[in-house]
């Protein structure tokens, strides 16, 4: 599969988690200020959709336990070895790109 256009840019707010479906893959993109970033919009925990969750600063919290992560790495914040999986973003044309076979 190539990139698929999810959002205009402009229609991202900062601190926002957007709820996505791509080709049946869940995703959740996250936009911290001028970043944006696409992450499987599921929990490493028990899965639960991130997008259910909170974003304060860089810190995404899921919104079953807890778990947090860093929002611009998708590494664990609490716990550390937690990481989500994030898959390759393109801006362009004013739009958001992802393609869910790719990682980034």
């Amino acid at each position: 599969m190539a990139f698929a256009r999810v959002v205009p840019v402009a229609e991202l707010w900062s601190g926002e988690l957007r709820p996505v479906v791509i080709d049946g893959v869940k995703v959740v993109v996250v936009r911290v200020g001028d970043d944006v970033r696409a992450y499987a919009d599921r929990c490493a925990h028990l899965g639960v959709e991130l997008s259910r969750g909170s974003l304060a600063g860089t810190v995404l919290t899921c919104s079953a336990h807890h778990w947090q992560y860093d929002a611009l790495t998708g590494r664990g914040v609490n716990p550390a070895g937690a990481c989500l999986v994030r898959f390759a973003l393109e801006i362009r044309d004013g739009a958001v790109f992802v393609d869910v076979e790719a990682r980034a």
